[in-house]
C-alpha cells in the first residue's frame, strides 16, 4: 500500500509528460496482451503435426492430411488446408497454392508489433524531454529568486527526473515483451515453412513417380 501511494505521489510530481507516458504505458499493455492471446491461439505441438502430416504424405493419404490441417487450429491449420486443397484441385505449386492464404494471414500477425517497437523507443524520450523541461522550470525559478538554495535544486532535480525513471521503467517491459513476441513468432513462421517444404517434396516425389 506503502509502495502504490509513492508511485501515485511521484507520478503527480512528475507534471504534464506524465500523461503521454501513461497513456504509452496503457497502449502498450493492451497491444502485449493482444499479441499474447494471439499467439496462444495459434500455438501448436510442432513436432506431432509434422510427423503427422509426414506420415499422411508418406502414405499418400490427401484426405487424411487435409483433416489433419482441418483441426489444427491457427494459422498453420488454416495455410496447410488451403494448400492441399488446391493441391487436391489440381494445383502443383505448392508456393502459389498457398501465395494467398498467406498473404492474407500476415497481417493479423504482424499487427502491433510496429507500435510495440515504437513504444519501446518513443517512452524513454518523452521521459527525457519531460526532465528537460523540469529542468528548465527549475533554473527558471532560480533567476527569479536570485539564489540556487540547494534543498530547493535538489528537489526540483529529483522531480524533473521522475520522468525519465519511469520512461525507461515503460521501455524496459515493453522491450523483453517485443521481443519474445517477434521470436515465438518467428517460430510459428518457421515451423510453417518445414511443413510447406514437407508438402513441396512430396507432390515433387508424385510427380516423378508418374
Amino acid at each position: 500500500m506503502d509502495f502504490l501511494k509513492l508511485c501515485v505521489d511521484l507520478s503527480l510530481k512528475g507534471g504534464f509528460f506524465m500523461i503521454p507516458l501513461a497513456l504509452v504505458a496503457i497502449a502498450a499493455l493492451v497491444m502485449i496482451v493482444e499479441r499474447l492471446l494471439y499467439l496462444r491461439q495459434n500455438r501448436i505441438d510442432g513436432d506431432r503435426f509434422h510427423f503427422e502430416l509426414r506420415s499422411a504424405l508418406k502414405d499418400n493419404d490427401l484426405n487424411k492430411a487435409i483433416a489433419l490441417a482441418a483441426r489444427t487450429k491457427g494459422v498453420v491449420g488454416r495455410v496447410i488446408e488451403e494448400g492441399l486443397l488446391r493441391i487436391q484441385a489440381g494445383e502443383t505449386d505448392v508456393a502459389a497454392a498457398t501465395e494467398k492464404v498467406i498473404h492474407s494471414e500476415m497481417s493479423p500477425m504482424e499487427k502491433s508489433r510496429g507500435w510495440l517497437v515504437n513504444f519501446a523507443q518513443v517512452a524513454p524520450l518523452l521521459g527525457i524531454l519531460g526532465t528537460v523541461q523540469g529542468m528548465v522550470v527549475v533554473f527558471m525559478k532560480i533567476e527569479q529568486v536570485g539564489s540556487a538554495d540547494p534543498k530547493v535544486l535538489a528537489g526540483g532535480i529529483y522531480i524533473a527526473l521522475i520522468t525519465t525513471v519511469a520512461g525507461l521503467v515503460i521501455a524496459l517491459p515493453v522491450t523483453v515483451a517485443q521481443e519474445y513476441i517477434r521470436t515465438e513468432t518467428n517460430k510459428i513462421l518457421h515451423g510453417l515453412d518445414l511443413y510447406l517444404i514437407e508438402i513441396r517434396e512430396w507432390v515433387e516425389r508424385r510427380k516423378t513417380a508418374e
